[in-house]
């Protein structure tokens, strides 16, 4: 019962359910809570290198919902012509 208290969760709930209940249950905090400990080392991450950083990327860049362009797709004869420079690099 104490790990279900430390993770959030209402006492009196504990006894109302199954174990395979509490377990899911648990098993999702635990991944919630390691979740966002990554999220907050990603945004201290972040913080420091643009701290450091001579130019400000812009704000869209960062954002998840900012439209990407879409990429034009290579030709079979650019891929064809690229495996070609690829294998002659590789075979010097």
């Amino acid at each position: 019962m104490k790990s279900w208290v430390e993770v959030g969760q209402d006492p009196a709930l504990f006894w109302r359910l199954t174990l395979r209940e509490i377990s899911v249950i648990l098993d999702a905090s635990t991944h919630r809570l390691r979740r966002e400990q990554n999220d907050r080392a990603w945004l201290a991450w972040h913080i420091e290198a643009l701290a450091r950083s001579k130019k400000l990327p812009k704000l869209k860049d960062f954002l998840s919902d900012a439209p990407k362009k879409p990429k034009r797709r290579q030709s079979v004869e650019e891929q064809i012509a690229i495996a070609h420079r690829w294998t002659a690099a590789l075979t010097r």
